[in-house]
């Protein structure tokens, strides 16, 4: 006979993910629905005809943010109000949620209809719903079909090859994005943590930047690869998961042990790189931050020695004389103990090597302004540079 502290003992090694039934509960007028791409909703209950609780987590016991994901749609039989109170019990309502009535054109929620109570661990929400879908989620929904339209632009483009060389936990293809090979070589990832879509925005507005047909990009792409990889953790962002891949792991710790096949499928593409003899020269990690509400850069500290030298500081420097009233902050630091891939790439290579942390609230409109000045001076600064080993 099993006793019932081996039951309970069992329940409490269980993961916090979600059964199928908890992502979606209806009360005869109004349905609550979360299984959908990226959707996540961990508990649901009608307190009222037109109130209801929604509980969330994190994706497994070992995720070490407090703070959890959240995308849900809702629907009523008539066009009504529906006041719906989020509960975060392992964490805090990080993310204003952001509404749209297709799943593709977002708006942040009115600050009227948002009450947030960070001590409480809850935000409450007022949306008017009917027949057709309101959508509530963290951030705006860039799921695989998103990056699958995306990559097919970049695979119209003449000077592109698309190539899959991984698959995820889950099967789904980590895909590399490059240009012709040349003797130096840009490396740009993102999305390793599904919350982070502000990076992911400013890691396409950049590459576009870098693709396009410029006197500038052209001779940029004439001297330098481009290596992309767009999408690192395809598995996490389909699942709407805070930060881990499908196998419980935090990808932007994994650059050394690699015991993740996402981060193998990019270590196995640097071995071909070095044995192409092609030289990285620059690693750009697109992600997104609570810590600032505009753009912030993590880089090596400005007496580390990086090839090219002093490169942080020039290509910052030559991006506020053309935006001076762009805010942004720049914060070197020592490399980590931690196997993250800023410090991979600057260890195993002496390169600059930056976390490109766009803010969760960053503006939109600023967003898609300001990435290009960025991108045309990180490719003025990197043709100013010697080539390696001169």
């Amino acid at each position: 006979m099993v006793s019932r502290f081996l039951v309970i003992a069992l329940i409490a090694l269980v993961s916090f993910a979600a059964s199928a039934d908890d992502r979606y509960c209806e009360n005869g007028l109004i349905a609550v629905d979360a299984r959908h791409a990226g959707g996540d909703l961990d508990g649901c209950r009608f307190k009222s005809g037109d109130s209801v609780e929604l509980t969330f987590r994190p994706e497994d016991r070992s995720v070490d943010n407090d703070f959890s994901w959240f995308s849900f749609r809702v629907t009523a039989k008539k066009p009504q109000k529906i006041k719906i109170r989020m509960r975060f019990p392992d964490g805090y309502a990080r993310f204003w949620p952001k509404i749209s009535h297709d799943g593709k054109s977002w708006t942040p929620a009115a600050e009227a209809a948002v009450r947030r109570n960070w001590s409480k661990k809850s935000m409450t929400l007022i949306v008017t719903a009917g027949e057709s879908a309101t959508w509530v989620s963290a951030q705006e929904l860039l799921t695989q079909s998103y990056y699958d339209q995306w990559l097919e632009e970049l695979a119209a483009h003449q000077d592109i090859l698309t190539a899959e060389i991984g698959k995820s936990v889950e099967g789904r293809p980590v895909t590399l994005v490059k240009t012709s090979n040349k003797r130096e070589a840009i490396v740009l990832l993102g999305r390793q943590h599904p919350t982070e879509v502000p990076g992911a925005l400013a890691m396409r507005v950049f590459v576009d930047a870098l693709l396009a047909d410029t006197v500038l990009a052209k001779e940029f792409r004439e001297r330098f690869t481009l290596l992309i990889v767009p999408l690192v953790n395809p598995d996490g962002v389909e699942n709407g998961h805070s930060r881990h891949n499908a196998g419980g792991t935090d990808l932007n710790r994994d650059w050394g042990p690699f015991t993740q096949p996402e981060t193998q499928s990019i270590a196995g593409l640097l071995e071909a790189v070095d044995k192409l003899k092609m030289t990285p020269r620059l690693m750009l990690d697109f992600h997104a931050t609570k810590y600032t509400d505009s753009l912030l850069f993590y880089t090596q500290l400005t007496e580390d020695e990086t090839d090219p030298p002093n490169f942080a500081t020039n290509w910052l420097y030559s991006v506020r004389s053309r935006l001076p009233d762009f805010a942004f902050v720049h914060d070197p630091r020592p490399t980590s103990e931690q196997p993250n891939t800023k410090g991979y790439f600057y260890t195993r290579y002496g390169i600059p090597s930056f976390t490109y942390e766009l803010g969760d609230e960053a503006d939109r409109e600023s967003i898609r302004a300001s990435t290009p000045i960025f991108a045309e001076e990180m490719m003025r600064v990197m043709l100013q540079a010697d080539l390696p080993g001169t």
